[in-house]
C-alpha cells in the first residue's frame, strides 16, 4: 500500500487554533456562544491553512461544543451553527478532506457500569453528529477496560455497539491501545463487529501480545506477525482507504508522544505498509506529535527530499523506556 494522505490533530501551532470551553457553573447559552463561534472558526482556518499547503487529513477536537450532549442544557447548537457547519462541510467536500475525531477517554462503550455505557452512547452519537455536519469521515475509539474479564469487556464492547445511533455506528472505528488490547484482539474484535482497525504502531510495540513477549521480554519481537495483523486490519475498511497512527517516543515516559517524529520510525512504518495489500492502494497516516503540523511538514520534507533533519531529537525505544520506568 502506499502513503497517500498525512495529518496531524486537533491544534494548529502556527495560528494558534485551541478548543475554548465553559466551566459548567457558568453554562448559559450566552457564555457558550461566543466559545463555540471561536471553535468552530478555529477548525476552519485550520482547514484552509492546511489546503493552503495540500494537506487533506485532520483530526477535530472533541470539544468543539462545551457540554453538547448534555440533556440538562437543551441548546440547539446544530441549528444556531448551521451557517458555519456549511461553510465547514462546503470546504472539505470540495477539497477532498479527510476529517476524523477521537473521543476522550471518558468514552467507554465496555464498561461494566450501566451510568457509564450511557454517557458513552451520549458522547458518540453526539460526536457522530459534530462529524455529520462537518462532512466528516471517522471517530477514533480504544475498546476500553478488561476489569478482570477481557472475553467477557469484548462480548460487551460488541453488544453495546446495538445502542448507538446509526450514524455513531457508521463513523466508528476501534484502535489498539499501549496496556490492554494488543493490535491482534482489537483486529479479531473488528472481524467479529465489522467496524475498521485503526492501527497504531507506537501502541503495538508498547503491547505487542503475549508471543511477541514471550519470545523476548525486551519488545525486540514486536514485529513478529506483523505483516499478517495489517494486512487483517486493512480488509475491515473494505473499499475505503484505511487509517493508521503513528507518534514517536518522548524520553523518560512510557507512554509519550515526543514533539516530533524519529524518521526511522517513518520510515519503518512505510516499509512494512508497502508489503500490505496492492501496491497502489491508498493508507492515510494521522500523525501524533506535540508539534503538530511542524511535525508534520518535516515529515513530508524528508519522504519528498530523503533529507533527514539537521537538529539532534532525543528518542528512545519503548523497550529503553521500560527499562528506566
Amino acid at each position: 500500500m502506499r502513503l497517500r494522505h498525512l495529518g496531524y490533530a486537533c491544534i494548529n501551532t502556527t495560528l494558534g487554533t485551541k478548543s475554548r470551553t465553559v466551566r459548567l457553573a457558568n453554562l448559559r447559552t450566552e457564555a457558550v456562544i461566543p466559545v463555540i463561534t471561536q471553535n468552530l472558526e478555529g477548525v476552519r482556518d485550520a482547514l484552509r491553512w492546511n489546503v493552503e499547503h495540500d494537506l487533506r487529513f485532520f483530526r477535530i477536537s472533541s470539544d468543539l461544543i462545551p457540554f453538547g450532549p448534555l440533556p440538562e442544557f437543551p441548546f440547539d447548537w446544530a441549528e444556531a451553527f448551521d451557517w458555519l457547519f456549511r461553510d465547514i462541510r462546503r470546504l472539505v467536500k470540495a477539497e477532498g478532506i479527510r476529517l476524523t475525531s477521537h473521543p476522550g477517554q471518558y468514552t467507554v462503550l465496555n464498561s461494566p457500569r450501566e451510568e457509564v455505557v450511557e454517557n458513552s452512547v451520549a458522547e458518540l452519537d453526539f460526536q457522530a453528529q459534530v462529524l455529520k455536519l462537518m462532512g466528516g469521515d471517522t471517530m477514533t475509539l480504544h475498546v476500553g477496560g478488561a476489569y478482570g474479564d477481557k472475553a467477557s469487556a469484548m462480548d460487551r464492547f460488541a453488544q453495546n455497539l446495538d445502542r448507538l445511533s446509526d450514524e455513531a455506528r457508521g463513523r466508528l472505528a476501534i484502535e489498539n491501545d499501549d496496556t490492554t488490547y494488543t493490535l491482534e484482539e482489537t483486529v479479531r474484535l473488528a472481524e467479529r463487529t465489522g467496524l475498521p482497525v485503526i492501527v497504531d504502531l507506537f501502541h503495538h510495540k508498547l503491547n505487542p501480545g503475549t508471543g511477541a513477549a514471550t519470545a523476548n521480554p525486551s519488545g525486540a519481537t514486536w514485529d513478529a506477525g506483523l505483516g499478517e495483523l495489517l494486512e487483517r486490519a486493512a480488509a475491515t475498511w473494505g473499499t475505503r482507504a484505511p487509517k493508521l497512527h503513528l507518534s514517536s517516543h518522548k524520553p523518560g515516559i512510557r507512554t509519550g508522544h515526543a514533539d516530533y517524529l524519529s524518521m526511522n520510525d517513518v520510515d519503518e512504518l512505510v516499509e512494512v505498509m508497502a508489503g500490505v495489500g496492492e501496491p497502489d492502494a491508498p493508507y492515510d497516516l494521522m500523525l501524533e506529535a506535540k508539534q503538530k503540523e511542524v511535525a508534520l511538514l518535516e515529515v513530508r520534507r524528508y519522504l519528498e527530499t530523503g533529507e533527514r533533519p539537521d537538529r539532534a531529537i532525543p528518542m528512545e525505544t519503548p523497550a529503553e523506556a521500560e527499562a528506566s520506568a
